[in-house]
Order: C-alpha cells, then sequence, then structure tokens
C-alpha cells in the first residue's frame, strides 16, 4: 500500500486493493494526413483579407458620401419647389412682370436646419408670349454670389400677357 503523508487521511490511497502503477507518455505517430493550414496558405489568406479590406472600405465611404449628396439635392428640390410655389402665390399673375425677375430675385430659406440660398433668374423664350423662369438652389449664400455650385436648378415656362406681366 502506497501512502503520502499529504494524502494520509485519503480513504482512496488506502484502500488495500489499488494498484498503482507508473504513467508513462504516449507517443503519437506522426501521419502526413494532419489536418490543418499550411504557412503559405494562412499568408495567401492574410493577403486577399489585406487587399479585400481597403476596397470594402472605400466602397463603404463612396456610399456613405453619395447619400449626403442625395439628401442635399433631395432637400435643396423642396427648397426650390417652395419658393416657386411661394413667388407664383405672392401676386395674382405670379411674379410681377418680366423685368422685375431678369433683375434676379433671390433670397434665403431655412430648412432641415440648414439655410439654403437661391437665385431666380427670368429669360424671354423665342415662343411670343413665353417667359423661362429658372430656380437655382444654392447650399450657401458665397456659392450664389459665384453663381456656381448650384445643387439644384429647376425650371418653368409661365406665360405672359400682352402687356408683359406672367400668369
Amino acid at each position: 500500500m502506497v501512502t503520502d503523508a499529504g494524502w494520509a487521511g485519503c480513504d482512496a490511497w488506502q484502500h488495500p486493493d489499488r494498484q498503482y502503477r507508473k504513467v508513462t507518455a504516449v507517443r503519437f505517430p506522426v501521419t502526413t494526413d494532419t489536418r490543418g493550414f499550411t504557412l503559405v496558405e494562412v499568408m495567401v489568406a492574410l493577403f486577399v483579407v489585406a487587399v479585400a479590406l481597403p476596397a470594402l472600405m472605400f466602397q463603404l465611404g463612396t456610399q456613405l458620401s453619395s447619400a449626403a449628396v442625395l439628401q442635399d439635392k433631395a432637400l435643396a428640390s423642396w427648397v426650390a419647389q417652395d419658393q416657386l410655389a411661394l413667388l407664383r402665390l405672392q401676386t395674382p399673375q405670379g411674379l410681377q412682370s418680366v423685368d422685375d425677375a431678369v433683375a434676379g430675385t433671390q433670397g434665403e430659406r431655412q430648412l432641415a436646419g440648414r439655410e439654403w440660398a437661391w437665385l431666380l433668374s427670368t429669360a424671354a423664350t423665342p415662343v411670343p408670349g413665353m417667359t423661362r423662369q429658372t430656380l437655382r438652389v444654392y447650399p450657401d449664400v458665397m456659392a450664389r454670389q459665384r453663381q456656381r455650385d448650384a445643387i439644384v436648378e429647376v425650371t418653368v415656362y409661365a406665360r405672359t400677357d400682352v402687356a408683359g406681366e406672367a400668369r
């Protein structure tokens, strides 16, 4: 019977039928059918991931910026439609006369927490009694002063009577 001073009170060590044998390390045979990835396979996989991730990040950034541009265009088109409706409702004939609009009616409009600048220009058409009114919406007043980078441009055609008043 084998006893250990630290395990003297344990019944399993003192049981007379228990046989103890020496435990030896078991060697597993090395076979060629091992499972796992080789270093080359791991390196190729890392290369593919290293090439794909920046491309995916670039694509995501492009989609996010496109969404912001689409939102700006939608808001600017609402500003343009609202301003055209307001200009037409201000007088019975829309704009007072073609001459008033040629100088350029302009203003600012608050929408969605932003200040939008707009500019209305009127031009004569080859058709007698018709004018072309173009309303451009800009992201800010500075862009309107430069008359560049209009987000939206809405063109409507208005009938004018003989006296030159738009209808």
